[in-house]
């Protein structure tokens, strides 16, 4: 069952410190009215009893759907958290899990995100069917043919399931900064299917899974981390590449 706790937090207006409740897990498959808080963002919400504005609390949080087998944990690097420490909170959780587990028997496949943005997305991309590994991937080769258009420093990329249709997967361009939505790209369903037949092998699967190893999918910051790299490479060979390295 969802699980809620009382935290005390404080306001990001005007400092003003206060108890409140928060859901640390959400059982959608129980109160299906918790996944749609969530995805219309009121999941987690405060309205500040001294300024009375409203804002959300963005704090660990574990969204299972045991119906469609859904099983995501969000982790948000705040505070100072770094991306590694999540994994490594991650990895130990699922470690403590297996322990508690009958022998034989797998945990459920989860999954790891650190943005409200990625959460929802994360939902949606499961509750498709597609593939989270496979998305990701396709994120990052969008990024790697269109450098001009998709700045990966400044722009991410989101998957709208409202819009795709049977024909066209659709990902919509974020200002990672301003939270603005500012363009649209569009990926043939076609072309994710042949994909997925590409990676059904199991050395194209290994491959692909190399490429993201998880638990955390993310095929702008990969693609970043590969630009560092060849960046590092082509100095250490002596040729400067004309794109500064990303920031």
């Amino acid at each position: 069952m969802s699980q809620k706790r009382t935290h005390e937090i404080a306001c990001p207006f005007c400092g003003h410190e206060q108890e409140v409740e928060l859901y640390d897990s959400i059982v959608v498959d129980e109160e299906p009215e918790l996944r749609v808080a969530l995805l219309s963002n009121r999941l987690n919400r405060v309205e500040c009893e001294m300024c009375r504005k409203n804002f959300r609390v963005d704090k660990p949080l574990v969204y299972h759907d045991r119906e469609q087998e859904l099983f995501i944990h969000f982790d948000p690097l705040i505070g100072g958290r770094t991306l590694e420490q999540a994994e490594e909170s991650f990895a130990t959780a699922m470690s403590a899990l297996r322990d508690l587990l009958p022998e034989g028997v797998e945990p459920p496949e989860t999954h790891l995100v650190v943005e409200w943005t990625e959460l929802i997305e994360l939902v949606f991309l499961l509750e498709e069917g597609l593939d989270p590994r496979l998305v990701e991937h396709i994120k990052y080769m969008m990024f790697q043919q269109n450098p001009d258009r998709l700045d990966a420093r400044a722009k991410g990329l989101l998957f709208d399931a409202q819009d795709s249709t049977d024909e066209q997967l659709c990902f919509v361009v974020q200002d990672r900064k301003t939270r603005k939505l500012e363009a649209v790209l569009n990926f043939s369903r076609a072309d994710y299917e042949a994909l997925v037949n590409v990676f059904d092998s199991g050395d194209q699967l290994a491959l692909l899974k190399e490429q993201f190893p998880g638990p955390y999918l993310n095929g702008r910051l990969k693609y970043l981390q590969d630009q560092v790299m060849a960046d590092d490479e082509a100095a250490d060979a002596g040729v400067f590449s004309e794109v500064p390295p990303p920031l």
